[in-house]
């Protein structure tokens, strides 16, 4: 508190932060799932051509695109699959099935992931703060005259919640707050949270899931297909 009757609310860490291997191991899997949908692709088009490699194998690689305009670039990347393969693909686009959300954001998700984890740097894993409504307990007589709040954001080492004013308020007296908020374990540059349910759990295991749903799609189509010359 301020003299003027202005004030912060911080909150610190009471634990050190997580050591780097955190880091290292998540971008392992996610390297890994996305890699097992990209495997999907390769193995697909040596079953559908009888070639081992199968022919533009540099190019092979699972979508996932934003725009049917990034889509339709992309259909070299999938040439070789049969038809209906194909139309699968495309079918679980994030702007071709707009109302299978957790089915858009999690691929979209994961390949920003991925693609940001390859190129830049490892994935830095923190505490991220959401929910935020911090609240004040206040002498009779005072009262709030504003506040503003920090929002949802990675937690520092010292980090603030909320900034306020208060009307009454006599230096010395005794102001008792709680910063109300829910602390996450996210991703530095993160996709910004749609929901607050949308948190790293439920993003990382809607991730798992589908990746598992769309390795067993590929198994579905090419369970009666035999490699004939390797």
């Amino acid at each position: 508190m301020e003299r003027d009757g202005t004030g912060r609310i911080f909150i610190r860490p009471k634990f050190p932060a997580l050591p780097p291997i955190f880091s290292l191991e998540f971008g392992e899997m996610i390297y890994q799932l996305r890699a097992a949908l990209d495997g999907c692709i390769y193995q697909a088009a040596i079953l559908e051509t009888n070639r081992n490699p199968p022919p533009d194998e540099d190019y092979l690689e699972f979508p996932i695109c934003a725009t049917p305009k990034n889509f339709k670039n992309a259909r070299r990347c999938i040439a070789p699959l049969p038809k209906d393969v194909r139309a699968f693909i495309k079918s679980i686009q994030s702007y071709n099935a707009p109302k299978i959300v957790p089915l858009n954001r999690a691929l979209c998700i994961l390949h920003d992931w991925a693609r940001k984890d390859r190129h830049r740097y490892l994935h830095v894993l923190g505490s991220w703060a959401s929910k935020v409504s911090p609240q004040l307990r206040l002498p009779n007589g005072v009262s709030l005259a504003s506040m503003v709040v920090t929002g949802s954001a990675f937690l520092k080492d010292e980090s603030e919640i909320a900034r306020f004013t208060l009307n009454g308020y006599i230096p010395g007296m005794e102001i008792k707050a709680n910063p109300n908020l829910a602390i996450d374990i996210s991703v530095d540059e993160a996709t910004p949270a749609c929901a607050a349910s949308d948190t790293f759990n439920l993003r990382t295991f809607n991730i798992f899931f589908f990746v598992e749903v769309i390795v067993g799609a590929f198994e579905s189509f090419f369970s009666a297909k035999k490699v004939t010359k390797i």
